[in-house]
């Protein structure tokens, strides 16, 4: 009898609709749940809300987030025929930050979308939604979830929700009402946008805030100069430093308060004249919205962006130091001992040729990064090295050039269009190509300063960003250059004789054991089928170069086939999935979930950001993160060692990086006992790391 009778409860509420409400997603930065404004759907209009709650702190953006963030989005998957419309934004409010100032939402707030059901719709329907965000406070973390919601179809009138009648109610009273009877005019001069309103609306109006649609209108942190009388507004605002263009109508919403109430209000201005509201205006100062003072803002910024400069310049100075460099920068170094030593100015125009090749290819880089990145793709600094294809080529490319320091091969004039080759040539161009090469190479390493100045450039407007690449190009061009300066510096280089030939084919080992290392991060990004191939092309290459200089038209169509079978197997290296396990045993693999859940337990978090092509990531393991003191620290503190591996491209560990403004690996993070991350150098020491795990 009770087992009929509870088969049968479950039954009838099994047919509730409410019951197949998912339970809401939890982040440490935001909860989201998905809600109907009613019970059942009926044909016709219905209204869905995502519910984000922002933890304090946090805030998440608006359809226009200001000076930066990225609004909410929802991607629906629907049955047939079901149509959800766009979001129904509340009016936001500003969240400032330093002297920048964003448009969001830092309460419980309801994101209404409409949603269109078919008359012939029936039973039960389940809708399903990817929601995606940006919370911030000092740091930004993106966030997502998936989101889903059952409802049976009933003929209307649909019954309402009681337990969220409310929330649904407050959120339209914060819709913004259409100001169809509001005359609203705005003129541009070369500073700044000015707005005229008149509305009974305004009449008693304590505060008005102005927020536009437009995100490269305002300078969003500069300050709001009002002038309010009567049914009358004047508001003056700086122009963006992004602005371009006026124009046809500058729309927006405009937010009213007084006598503890708030109205928002959409406007649509069209050109007009308007006289611009100063400082000095009767009423201006008493209606002038909070902003970062001008004067902090000019005392600082122009200090932190000449830093970063600073930066870009040192870090390229120091990744000549780096192994990964060093053979390249041999070649330039055993041409300038072979040249003429008293012919400054040809030496001259070599270390100038060698400049350009390394800036030009600096600025190259950071050009394609802006570009991938503005077209949605999660980038930073040694990305072409997350293709294996382009680690195939670049193996490639320095065993081709390690073959002839080696002497087993000499490129001819129609092999100068190789990087190998033109980088061997005398003068000039192979001065220029050098320096191209030096840059290819030295992508796998990150010196200190390079992750600060890169993270700030890949945030920045696009003419700052190749302004500090250019500026990592020259440090790294500094020492060759200082040489065609100052023609002492060149006399200390050792005399030309025939231990340059010794010397030339000894640096070809180096070189061979690039190759060695590349295979071996080939491998790591694919499999072992994947570097038989990559094999097979070297074998193929070494014997189309040496085939070079054979005569006939069988050698002919020997060597021109074997080239083209080496570049085919290069191109074959498709970027199938790899498992990589970790040398140290008690590892683990990152998420931003999981360091949230171990700082909730109050445990000592290190993260290491690595990646199997970093050199610079490698020595540190080696040094100090594997070394037995360090080790034993760990045990001690019973440290949680996780690794984020951006071996292969990652979006999150990307996004991850951003966070902490940079661009690349290595980049180290220690949470001592929960606490706020420390931030470690990227070049590490064991004492530097175990001092680090104390709060």
């Amino acid at each position: 009898m009770n087992r009929r009778f509870f088969s049968l409860l479950l039954m009838l509420v099994g047919t509730l609709p409410g019951l197949a409400q998912a339970a809401p997603v939890m982040t440490p930065e935001v909860e989201a749940e998905l809600h109907s404004q009613t019970l059942t759907w009926q044909p016709g209009e219905n209204w869905l809300a995502l519910r984000l709650r922002p933890q304090p702190g946090y805030h998440v953006y608006w359809i226009n987030p200001g000076d930066s963030g990225i609004p909410t989005k929802l991607q629906w998957t629907l049955p047939d025929n079901v149509t959800a419309g766009e979001i129904h934004w509340p009016y936001p409010h500003p969240e400032s930050l330093g002297d920048l100032t964003n448009y969001g939402y830092s309460d419980e707030t309801l994101l209404m979308v409409p949603l269109t059901v078919p008359a012939d719709a029936h039973g039960q329907m389940t809708l399903a939604v990817t929601a995606s965000w940006l919370a911030c406070k000092d740091i930004c973390v993106p966030g997502k979830a998936e989101l889903s919601l059952t409802r049976a179809v009933r003929a209307p009138p649909a019954q309402p929700d009681p337990d969220w009648a409310d929330a649904f109610a407050h959120a339209r009273s914060q819709w913004p009402q259409v100001a169809h009877d509001w005359p609203a005019r705005f003129s541009l001069d070369d500073t700044a946008v000015s707005i005229e309103l008149h509305s009974p609306e305004l009449k008693g109006a304590q505060s008005v805030l102005f927020f536009p649609y437009q995100n490269d209108l305002v300078n969003h942190g500069a300050a709001q100069r009002q002038a309010l009388q009567d049914d009358g507004l004047r508001l003056t605002q700086a122009l963006s430093p992004y602005f371009s263009e006026a124009p046809q109508t500058v729309d927006g919403v405009v937010v009213i308060s007084g006598d503890g109430i708030t109205r928002a209000y959409e406007i649509s201005a069209r050109p007009g004249t308007v006289l611009p509201v100063s400082a000095s205006t009767p009423a201006a100062a008493a209606m002038t919205t909070p902003a970062t003072p001008p004067a902090a803002a000019a005392t600082t910024a122009p200090p932190a962006f000449a830093l970063v400069l600073l930066f870009a310049l040192l870090g390229g100075l120091i990744l000549n130091l780096m192994p990964c460099v060093f053979p390249v920068l041999s070649l330039k170094a055993l041409s300038l001992i072979n040249g003429d030593r008293d012919d400054a100015r040809a030496r001259q125009r070599q270390t100038y040729a060698y400049t350009a090749g390394v800036v030009l290819s600096c600025v190259a880089v950071a050009a394609v990064m802006l570009a991938l990145r503005g077209a949605g793709a999660a980038i930073g600094w040694g990305f072409q090295l997350q293709s294996p294809v382009f680690v195939a080529l670049m193996a490639y490319v320095l065993f081709a050039l390690g073959l002839s320091l080696s002497g087993a091969v000499q490129f001819g004039t129609r092999l100068m269009n190789l990087g190998g080759g033109l980088a061997q040539q005398p003068g000039l161009r192979g001065a220029f190509f050098t320096g191209v090469l030096a840059v290819v190479v030295a992508s796998p390493c990150t010196a200190p300063f390079m992750g600060s100045a890169m993270g700030y450039a890949m945030t920045q407007p696009a003419w700052v960003a190749l302004l500090v690449f250019a500026l990592l190009g020259l440090g790294l061009a500094l020492p060759f250059l200082l040489i065609g300066w100052f023609p002492r510096l060149a006399r200390a280089l050792p005399r030309p004789g025939a231990w340059m030939e010794t010397f030339k084919q000894l640096m070809a080992f180096p070189l061979y054991l690039s190759v060695v290392w590349l295979l071996w991060v080939l491998v790591r990004q694919t499999d072992a089928q994947m570097l038989t191939q990559a094999m097979l092309g070297l074998v193929t290459l070494a014997f189309a170069l040496w085939l070079w200089h054979r005569t006939g038209w069988i050698a002919r169509i020997g060597k021109s086939a074997a080239l083209i079978l080496a570049l085919a197997l290069a191109a074959t290296l498709t970027p199938a999935p790899a498992t990589t396990v970790d040398a140290r045993a008690e590892s683990q693999v990152w998420s931003a979930a999981r360091v949230a859940e171990l700082r909730a337990q109050e445990r000592t978090v290190f993260v290491d950001f690595t990646a199997d092509w970093c050199i610079s990531c490698k020595v540190n393991e080696r040094v100090a993160l594997q070394s037995s003191r360090v080790q034993q620290a760990f045990a001690e503190h019973q440290v949680a060692f996780l690794v984020a591996d951006w071996t292969r491209t990652d979006p999150a560990i990307t996004e991850e990086l951003a966070r902490f403004g940079r661009n690349g690996v290595p980049l180290y993070l220690v949470y001592p006992k929960g606490a706020d991350p420390k931030i470690l150098p990227q070049l590490l020491t064991p004492d530097l790391v175990i001092r680090a795990l104390t709060p």
